[in-house]
């Protein structure tokens, strides 16, 4: 029987807001054993990363109050600790890592530097043994040990190195306990399974308990030895990973293991074509040189060749670099190409400056995170506004009356629009976002990545939402993802893409049960593993 490394136990914070008081964290108990690798689910807003944070002594003092409870580390109350004394638990005993690498890891320092800090503040101060305990960490990380890795700043590497990065930081005191949370949000299946199988295999060499902060129920179930399921600040329920994915006691337990996208795609479509992408090639200059012989390029996009009917949704799936975005951001005429991309009968590349603006309201685009591409200034009236106010003259009351209609379009109540998208949740930021695409009616809307970020219960509720539209306005949809399981709900064609190339193309359904490349199958093969 493993003893436990961590004991919370009856753990209750209060959250201060001027002069209210909120309880956040409600009386929740739960144990960690030695070696153990807990998974830690539920919607956003449920308490998870609070208590991620808690644990890790991290939450502001002055905005987040402890109420009652125990945090147990090694028989020790992580609460009780000095200041002086948890500078030399995190980051040594007790590690985490955070749902955006890119965010914690310092912007203006190398990689280098930042994992040198570390092993300063924690291992040693002989420099002369920095080389070979960094050059362990990094080929335990899957990392390349080279001048070029070990200089990089954070911006110059691709998303699963910056995780494996942060992941080389975490560990590489060997702490006893790890926290990651959400550690592959924003990654593609294949990095996802890559970080994943990391994790587990650090747990294990390590003898390191493991915390696994997660929305994705499916992805713990590969995963982790135990699960506690979290609700509206408390636990709903916790038991082995077998009881509760075979035996859930709880019904939200039981509502979030069924919650996976189903597919509601309307298969009597129009046979008329609406978009045609004709052998576009994207490049990027590298090397310079006045002879053109000299130059180099680097190729974003080669030689695609798509098409899109009215009414239609075409899945693009692919890792990250593929070329998905690039491909998104042509289509809009925001890149250079060559090439053709004909919509709406038209050839966009030969429209003058005018003709393409005024083109340009019949497609639009939904990012992957609505908080970035709302302005933080402007109310979602204003928001919403621009756009409708850029094509035509209208008064101040028919503004209105078409938001108010925009925002029943997506489900939020009208009386929201004067609200800032900071008082919103992801989910409802999310839907206005796609309220300000559809308000000009267009005829394309492409999504790239829309539900990434989200939790299962909202990704379903976004899913619906964008299928209700479609048939409710007659839209197409170029649905950008790396979730196979969300593109398959929703599309009615499906393309894989891989360093640039169209690797398949077909119907959604011949292409998934009956994949033809290697890559392809692959694809299918992580996600299994993921999700």
């Amino acid at each position: 029987m493993t003893s436990n490394l961590l004991e919370i136990e009856n753990l209750s914070i209060d959250f201060l807001d001027l002069a209210h008081r909120k309880n956040i964290i409600k009386n929740i108990s739960m144990k960690v054993g030695e070696g153990e690798i807990l998974g830690l689910v539920g919607e956003s807003g449920s308490g998870k990363s609070m208590t991620g944070l808690a644990i890790n002594s991290l939450l502001d003092k002055k905005k987040f109050i402890t109420k009652e409870g125990k945090i147990l580390f090694q028989g020790q109350d992580i609460l009780k600790k000095t200041e002086e004394d948890l500078l030399k638990i995190r980051g040594n005993k007790i590690s985490m890592i955070f749902q955006e690498p890119m965010l914690s890891l310092n912007p203006v320092q190398t990689l280098k530097t930042q994992i040198c800090e570390v092993i300063k503040l924690h291992l040693t101060n002989d420099e002369t043994k920095f080389q070979s305990v960094i050059e362990s960490i990094f080929i335990k990380c899957g990392l390349e040990y080279n001048h070029k890795m070990l200089n990089s700043y954070p911006h110059m590497l691709s998303g699963g190195q910056r995780q494996r990065a942060m992941i080389a930081i975490s560990v590489v005191c060997n702490p006893k306990l790890l926290i990651a949370d959400e550690p592959t949000t924003a990654l593609d299946v294949s990095l996802q399974l890559q970080v994943l199988s990391l994790l587990k295999k650090l747990s294990k060499e390590n003898g390191m308990s493991l915390i696994l902060i997660s929305h994705d129920l499916d992805l713990i179930k590969n995963y982790s030895d135990n699960v506690v399921i979290m609700k509206d600040g408390e636990i709903e329920e916790a038991s082995s990973t077998y009881k509760i994915f075979n035996n859930p006691q709880s019904s939200y337990t039981k509502e979030l293991i069924n919650c996976r996208p189903e597919r509601k795609v309307d298969e009597n479509i129009s046979n008329q074509q609406l978009l045609q992408i004709n052998n576009l090639t994207c490049r990027f200059l590298t090397k310079n040189s006045l002879f053109e012989s000299k130059r180099e390029y680097f190729y974003a996009l080669s030689d695609i060749n798509l098409s899109l009917n009215i009414g239609e949704t075409l899945g693009i799936v692919g890792e990250s670099g593929s070329g998905k975005s690039t491909l998104a951001m042509s289509i809009l005429q925001l890149l250079k190409y060559q090439g053709q991309i004909i919509f709406d009968g038209q050839p966009l590349e030969k429209m003058n400056k005018k003709d393409l603006r005024n083109q340009r309201k019949d497609f639009q685009i939904v990012f992957q995170d609505p908080y970035s591409s709302l302005s933080p200034r402007l109310s979602i009236l204003e928001i919403l506004s621009e756009g409708l106010s850029a094509y035509a003259s209208y008064t101040d009351t028919q503004l209105m009356t078409l938001c108010e209609e925009l925002l029943n379009d997506v489900g939020l109540e009208p009386s929201m629009m004067h609200r800032y998208p900071h008082q919103f949740s992801g989910g409802q930021r999310q839907r206005i976002a796609i309220a300000r695409a559809i308000s000009l009616k267009p005829k394309l809307v492409i999504m790239d990545e829309p539900t990434s970020a989200l939790d299962v219960v909202v990704q379903k509720n976004i899913l619906d939402l964008i299928i209700s539209i479609q048939k409710k306005y007659n839209l197409s949809y170029i649905f950008i993802s790396h979730d196979i399981k969300v593109v398959s709900a929703i599309s009615h064609k499906i393309c894989v893409l891989k360093k640039s190339k169209i690797i398949e193309q077909g119907e959604t359904t011949t292409v998934l049960q009956n994949p033809k490349s290697d890559y392809t199958q692959q694809l299918i093969k992580s996600t299994s593993f993921t999700g």
